[in-house]
């Protein structure tokens, strides 16, 4: 019985903390070959898929990834929209999104497992607490 008084506060500390994280988004779009897209197109898919990917707080958990991304995007930003640059901005602001959506992706599989291990815990919480509850009874028959 002590022992689940001194694990059970550590046990709903870790509940709780994983409580906090936000809800699966929807699932990520395949890219892999740079569309045929003009600098205003590709910089707002490259907006939107950092959007995707802070809206699971991507930036948090796969912080190196996300910042990579975030880099790449800030350079096209930086770069002077002219004729002979385009498609390189184009090019760049298309890295920019496979990079967020690929933070996306890792803190997507990051949560699942999360989840997973949460809900052994649970099990686990659960299995103790039968295995105490007939151990009491056991030792209030003695």
């Amino acid at each position: 019985m002590k022992k689940i008084l001194i694990v059970f506060p550590f046990i709903l500390i870790f509940l709780f903390s994983c409580r906090s994280a936000p809800a699966p988004a929807e699932p990520v779009p395949d890219v892999r070959a740079v569309p045929a897209v003009g600098v205003d197109e590709a910089r707002n898919r490259a907006v939107n898929a950092m959007e995707r990917a802070r809206s699971i707080r991507a930036d948090v958990a796969v912080r190196d990834d996300f910042n990579s991304a975030l880099a790449l995007f800030n350079e096209a930003e930086g770069e002077p929209r002219t004729a002979g640059n385009l498609q390189n901005l184009v090019n760049k602001y298309f890295d920019a999104e496979r990079l967020f959506l690929a933070a996306h992706e890792n803190t997507r599989v990051m949560r699942e497992e999360a989840q997973r291990q949460l809900n052994r815990a649970r099990e686990d919480i659960r299995q103790v607490e039968t295995a105490a509850e007939a151990f009491d009874r056991e030792q209030a028959g003695e």
